[in-house]
C-alpha cells in the first residue's frame, strides 16, 4: 500500500513539474502602426512568445484597430486580437487553444520634460477561450493599467520603464491576473522605424517569470509625411 501511495504521490509530482511556468522566456514583437489621416490611425502588432529558454512557440498573436486621435495628448482606440496559446507549458504538448479579443484603449501621453514624458494607459479586453483537451470554452472580461516613463538619452538612444497591472473577471469572480514591470532601451533607427530590447518581470498569480523582450516598429503614413 505504501509503494502504490509512493508511486501515484510520485506521479502527480512530475506532472506538477511538466506544468509549472517556465523560469525564463523570449517575446519577439512587430508593430506597424499605418497613419490614414491627421485623425485616423490603423493599428497592427504581431508576436511570437516562446516556451522557457527555448524557441520553440508557446503563444503565437495578431492585433489590429483603429486609433482615433483626439489631440497631441489624448487617443482612443479599439479593435480585435487573435491568440493562440499552447494548451500547457509542457513540451510534449503541441495543441494550441484560440483565444478571440475585442478591446478598448484610452491612451494618454503627457510631456515631462524636454527629453522626458509620461504616458498612461488603460485597456479593457473582452476574451472568448475556445474548448481545448485539458479544459471547456469560457469568457472573460480584463481590465489593464500601464504607466510608462520614457527618457531620451541621446539623440538616437531612448530608456523606458513601465508597470502594467491587470485584473480579469472570470464565472462572475474578479482576480488578480498579472503584472508585468519592465525596462526597456529604445534605438530609433530613423525617423520612422525604431528597434526595443528589454526585460520583463511577469507576476502571476502563483509564480513569476524573466521575460526577455524584443520588438521592431516600422511606421507608415499613406500621406508620405
Amino acid at each position: 500500500m505504501r509503494r502504490v501511495f509512493f508511486i501515484a504521490m510520485s506521479i502527480a509530482a512530475a506532472n506538477k513539474t511538466l506544468a509549472q511556468i517556465p523560469a525564463t522566456g523570449s517575446w519577439f514583437a512587430f508593430q506597424l502602426p499605418v497613419k490614414i489621416n491627421d485623425k485616423w490611425q490603423w493599428h497592427n502588432d504581431a508576436g511570437y512568445r516562446t516556451l522557457g529558454a527555448s524557441l520553440n512557440p508557446y503563444q503565437i498573436f495578431y492585433r489590429t484597430g483603429l486609433r482615433y486621435i483626439l489631440n497631441k495628448k489624448w487617443s482612443v482606440a479599439t479593435g480585435s486580437a487573435f491568440f493562440y496559446t499552447r494548451s500547457s507549458y509542457q513540451k510534449f504538448n503541441r495543441e494550441f487553444g484560440k483565444e478571440f479579443r475585442l478591446w478598448q484603449e484610452v491612451n494618454a501621453q503627457h510631456p515631462l520634460s524636454k527629453t522626458s514624458s509620461l504616458q498612461n494607459r488603460l485597456r479593457t479586453e473582452q476574451r472568448w477561450f475556445a474548448e481545448t483537451n485539458s479544459r471547456t470554452a469560457y469568457f472573460g472580461f480584463r481590465i489593464r493599467y500601464r504607466a510608462a516613463v520614457t527618457k531620451a538619452v541621446t539623440e538616437k538612444w531612448s530608456i523606458q520603464f513601465a508597470d502594467e497591472y491587470m485584473r480579469q473577471q472570470v464565472n462572475n469572480k474578479i482576480s488578480f491576473n498579472q503584472n508585468r514591470m519592465m525596462a526597456t532601451a529604445i534605438y530609433k533607427i530613423n525617423t520612422t522605424a525604431q528597434l526595443q530590447g528589454g526585460y520583463m518581470w511577469l507576476k502571476w498569480p502563483n509564480d513569476s517569470q524573466h521575460i526577455l523582450t524584443f520588438t521592431f516598429t516600422k511606421n507608415i503614413s499613406l500621406h508620405g509625411d
